[in-house]
C-alpha cells in the first residue's frame, strides 16, 4: 500500500459478518497471492492494553481480535473480555476468561472456514500495547 492508495480499517459487529466478508474477498480475489502471508491469512490475537489508574492498580483492557486483509483494507472483529482495574487477586481469573474467548473465536473461525470450504491459514498470537509509548512490546512469558 502506498500513500496514493489509501486503505480502510473495517470493524465488523459479529463474527458472522467477519466470515461473510472473508468469503466475499476470497471469491473476488481467488488467485491473488497477496503481499506476503497477510494477503491470504487470518490473524487471531489476544490483546492487552494497560494504563495507570487513580487506584494504584492498572486499568486493563483485554480483548481478542481477528483480522485479515481485504484488498487494501483491513477487516477486524474484536471481542472485549474485560475493561477494568485489575486487582492482583483477580488477574488469573480474568486471564483465563480471555484465553477461553480466544479459543472460542479461533474455533468459530475454523468452523466457518470449513463450512464455507475455504482453505485459508489462521495464525494465533498474543500482543501487548505499551501504554506509555504506544509501541508493541514483548513481555516475559508472553
Amino acid at each position: 500500500m502506498t500513500d496514493t492508495e489509501p486503505g480502510f480499517e473495517v470493524e465488523v459487529a459479529s463474527l458472522g459478518e467477519f466470515l461473510r466478508l472473508l468469503k466475499e474477498r476470497n471469491e473476488q480475489l481467488p488467485g491473488r497471492q497477496g503481499h506476503g502471508v497477510s494477503g491470504r491469512a487470518i490473524f487471531v490475537a489476544q490483546m492487552v492494553d494497560r494504563r495507570p489508574s487513580n487506584y494504584g492498580f492498572p486499568l486493563v483492557r483485554r480483548y481478542v481480535i481477528a483480522a485479515f486483509a481485504y484488498g487494501r483494507d483491513r477487516v477486524s472483529y474484536t471481542r472485549t473480555t474485560s475493561n477494568a482495574v485489575e486487582l492482583p487477586e483477580m488477574v488469573a481469573r480474568i486471564e483465563d476468561r480471555q484465553q477461553e474467548v480466544y479459543e472460542e473465536v479461533w474455533a468459530e473461525i475454523r468452523r466457518g472456514l470449513k463450512d464455507a470450504d475455504l482453505n485459508i491459514p489462521v495464525h494465533k498470537g498474543f500482543l501487548r500495547h505499551a501504554a506509555d509509548n504506544g509501541r508493541v512490546r514483548r513481555e516475559e512469558g508472553g
